[in-house]
Formats: structure tokens, sequence, C-alpha cells
């Protein structure tokens, strides 16, 4: 008999046929579903896990995890808006609470592997690596790259080679597809704008300030730098012959800064807090792509690491990036493999 796995199931198309592909290649599988946002939208997802597990005839466990979720994510959530930084919840959540709860409950269960339904691949050879999924059109390793490199050896990734195409066909056929909604772009604890869900959270974000030219003059006022982030362009109320763009948020001085077009495009920028998947060369500067958030096409760069502090690095692009957005995440990758990656800082 195959080992077994646990496998997060999150009540969606993408963990259910994944569950059904490792039952089907031999596996005894059981369902971890997290508790998080305890919200109508999980209710209804998990009552989906449960129904799909007694189709599947496999375990499905539920675990409350909405505390550390709350303490982690929505905590780093705010606190990146209030500090002028645009947050990416899903980079941290994957690893802080999603793997990192998976990886406690195969513990305690005495289980192999764990496994998700995300669409990226590991390769074991003499160092465990994380790949890219095979089809770029829906590859998820940009959200995977802050798991450590010691959890690697226990992760599955059985989607990795699908197209998401295949993967509904694959429901369709086994009678599944009126089971799974389609997919909420929204964030997972909130629906709408972002902007309202912080206004109910906090008086803090209701602090106006300056809107400024980069070179200091002023063009009017803001509502919250909360509201803002780079690359902005609607919402200004600043019509000229040209459109502005927010180009950088000033936190320590409650300013917002526009430019034109032009200068939302930077040559470099510091990466902090990186997560070093394959460990860099010392002493060195490393050629690799780039990829500064989970849209963007990975751009050529030279990454130059911090001789004494390895989770810092400057960034230098062959050509200059759109719109470098402090908070988000840059991952490194050499061809399909993840290095890595960190914070964008400045």
């Amino acid at each position: 008999m195959k080992p077994s796995v646990l496998i997060l199931a999150s009540g969606g198309v993408d963990s259910s046929i994944a569950a059904y592909l490792l039952k089907k290649r031999g596996h005894p599988v059981t369902g971890l579903f997290l508790r998080m946002t305890r919200t109508p939208q999980e209710d209804s997802a998990l009552s989906n896990a449960r129904r799909f597990f007694d189709w599947l005839g496999q375990r499905l466990v539920v675990r409350d995890v909405s505390d550390r979720f709350s303490g982690k994510i929505l905590n780093y959530f705010e606190k990146s808006y209030l500090s002028g930084q645009t947050p990416n919840c899903c980079c941290i959540c994957n690893w802080q609470i999603k793997i990192r709860t998976g990886l406690e409950v195969v513990e305690d269960l005495g289980i192999p592997f764990l496994a998700t339904g995300h669409y990226a691949r590991i390769l074991r050879a003499r160092h465990t690596y994380l790949l890219r999924a095979r089809h770029k059109k829906k590859d998820q390793s940009y959200f995977l790259h802050r798991i450590r490199s010691y959890a690697l050896d226990r992760l599955l990734f059985p989607l990795g080679d699908m197209e998401k195409e295949e993967v509904r066909k694959m429901a369709k056929d086994l009678g599944l597809s009126g089971l799974f909604h389609n997919e909420s772009q929204d964030i997972c604890f909130f629906k709408g704008d972002y902007r309202e869900f912080l206004k109910g959270r906090s008086g803090q974000y209701c602090m106006p300030g300056k809107i400024v030219t980069t070179d200091g003059k002023v063009l009017g006022s803001h509502k919250g730098i909360w509201a803002y982030t780079v690359g902005q362009r609607r919402g200004l109320g600043l019509p000229d012959k040209t459109p502005y763009y927010v180009v950088e948020i000033r936190a320590d001085k409650n300013e917002v800064v526009v430019g034109k077009k032009v200068q939302l495009f930077k040559k470099e920028m510091m990466v902090k807090d990186i997560n070093w998947l394959v460990a860099p060369k010392m002493p060195g500067t490393a050629p690799c792509k780039v990829k500064i958030r989970s849209r963007h096409e990975p751009a050529e760069a030279l990454v130059q690491v911090n001789t004494h502090d390895l989770e810092v690095a400057r960034v230098v692009f062959k050509q200059p990036q759109r719109a470098v957005t402090p908070g988000q995440f840059a991952v490194f990758y050499k061809g399909k493999v993840v290095l890595g990656g960190g914070r964008i800082c400045k």
C-alpha cells in the first residue's frame, strides 16, 4: 500500500480533485479543513468539503485556527496598509497558517505526507526543489515561496502537471461539477472593497494628508494612505493632460506621491525577509528571473545578496519594471526552480 496523505481541503474543485487523484493512485487520504475566518462563505465551503469526502469515502478532519489566522493574517493586513505598504496575504497564509498547521496535524496523526491543491511541483533529487507548475498560466509557485525548505520533503502537489480546464473536466466527468461554485476573486475574510473593510475596523484610517509630486509640489489631499497603492491611477482626483499615478507612499510624512507613467518604472529595488529554498552562493551576484507580483511576467535581473545578512538583497533589473510596490513579494526563479523570495521594501 502507498503511504497515507493528509490533504488541505478547501471545499473547492482543485483540492477535491487533488484528493481524488491521490486516492486513485493508491494513497489512503485524509482531508483537513481549516476554520480560519468563520464567515458564511467558509460555512458553505465546509459543507462542500464534507459532501465531497463522504462521496470519496475518506475521513475529513476539521481544525479551528481562527485565532491564529486573526493574529497572523488580519494584523499583517492592517499594519501593512497603515505603514503605506500593499500586503499579499496568500503568501503569508500559505506557510504561516495552512502548511504549518498541516504539518502539525500529520505529526499528530502519524501521516507521512501533506498535499494541497496548488498548481506547483516538487522535484526530489540530491536536494528537494519547489518548481513552477508545468503550465505557466495557472502556476501558483509565487504564493508558496515562504514555505521553509525543510518542509518540502513532506509535500505533494498532485495538480502540478495539469491545466485548470483538465481539472474542471475531471470534476464534470465524475458528476461533481454541481458541487463546486465559481472561484471567488475576493480575499477570503471579506467581500468587496478592502477600504470599507478597514474603515469598519479602526478609526486610524481616517487621517487625511497631502498628495504631492516627486519634486514636492502639493496637488491635492488624500483621505488616508491606506486607500492608495503604487501604480494606482483612479480615485486621485487630479485632472491633467496625461494621467497621474501613485509612485510612492511616504507613511512617515503621511504623503501620497504621484507622477507620470514614466516615473512608475524602476531599475532596482531592495528586498528583505528573504526565505531561501535554494541557498545562495556566497559571496556573489546571482542572475535569475524575478517576479514582483503574482501576475507579473518574471524579469531578468541580478540579485546581489547582502554578505552579512542573507535575508536582504539588492535586485537590479535588466530592464526597468513598472509599479515596484513595497509590501508585495519578489520571488526569484532559475528556470522552473523557485530559489526563494522576500518582501519588497523600496
